[in-house]
Parts: C-alpha cells; structure tokens; sequence
C-alpha cells in the first residue's frame, strides 16, 4: 500500500476513533424508573464511513466522574465489549446502561483493551491508545437528574480528523472535549 493511501488509512482510523470521544448528542428521555436519588445513564456509540474496512476495538471497563471528582464505575453490556466502529454507520449500539447518583458528571473514561484498522487491501494495523484509555471531557457537566435517565450518543465528525494527531508508530492522540446541551 503506498504511503499516500496508508496515511488516509491512518487519518481515517483517527477519525473514527475520535468518533468514540466525542459525544455528538444527548436525548433526555422520560423516566421509566422511580428510584429515589439515582438516574439512569445510557452510553451509545455510532459511526460515519471512512478509508477502512473494519475499524475494530474492545473496551474492558468505563467510568464516569462526577463533580466531586469520585469515580463511578459503568456496567458494560458485555466484558469485554468488542465492536467493529465501521459497521455502526447510520445505527448505535448501546456500551453501557448503568443507574447512578443524581448529580453532575464531568468526565468519561473508556479503558481501550485492543483496537486494529483494516485496510482495503487486507492489511490489519494494531492501534494504540496513550494510556490505554479514550477521555471524553463533558462540558458543560453532564446533570442527572432523580428517577430520570439520559442516553448520550457518541458519534464521529469527518471534520474533528484535526483535532488529533497520528505518529508513524499508529498511536493515536486525542484531545477532546464535548458539549453537554442544556435540558428544558
């Protein structure tokens, strides 16, 4: 593979990793429970096409942090949770579904187990992640709210391919923040 079409590779896998960093939008759906003091959170992860044939990542473990800074740890669907990103064009699949305090959240952390690109041409890449973990920063916090839940939907942004850089040794460097939109 030349050089040109590795490096699209290489931004493309950037890209859709991003897509795991970024939180593109949050849905407030009408509470279904009656829990006193505890909301529930819904993770989902969805992507958008690019220069990759698979895009395949497994995630071990998640948290959240709340405005004291305490750590909550997040019950994944499956442990580990292993996706191919590419083939979530146009769907989500939910990461997590976990009841928590009421309160303000501010940061999440994904602890990325392996993560590997195909190419067009067969070519598998193992990618690497600085510390293993993917930091989705929400600002403005996140606010749950009692006996309600929340679904934040991450999802990748073609145009945030410049918010990250790629070395030649495949590790990925995101610097992330998300918008948290206000509820009425």
């Amino acid at each position: 593979m030349g050089n040109g079409i590795r490096q699209l590779g290489l931004f493309g896998v950037a890209g859709v990793l991003v897509a795991v960093l970024i939180i593109a939008g949050f849905v407030i759906v009408e509470s279904v429970f009656e829990v006193s003091g505890k909301s529930t959170l819904t993770i989902q992860i969805m992507d958008k096409p690019v220069e990759l044939d698979h895009l395949n990542m497994t995630i071990d473990w998640a948290k959240i942090q709340d405005e004291n800074e305490n750590w909550h740890n997040l019950t994944l669907k499956v442990e580990p949770f292993y996706f191919d990103l590419l083939s979530l064009q146009n769907v989500s699949e939910t990461l997590s579904e976990t009841e928590l305090p009421t309160g303000n959240y501010t940061k999440i952390w994904m602890h990325v187990l392996t993560a590997n690109a195909t190419y067009p041409d067969g070519t598998v890449a193992d990618l690497k992640v600085p510390s293993d973990t993917i930091k989705v920063i929400l600002k403005p916090h996140l606010s749950l709210e009692d006996g309600g839940q929340m679904t934040v939907l991450i999802d990748l942004q073609p145009e945030d391919l410049n918010a990250i850089a790629v070395s030649q040794s495949l590790n990925l460097r995101p610097v992330i923040k998300s918008v948290v939109p206000y509820s009425d």
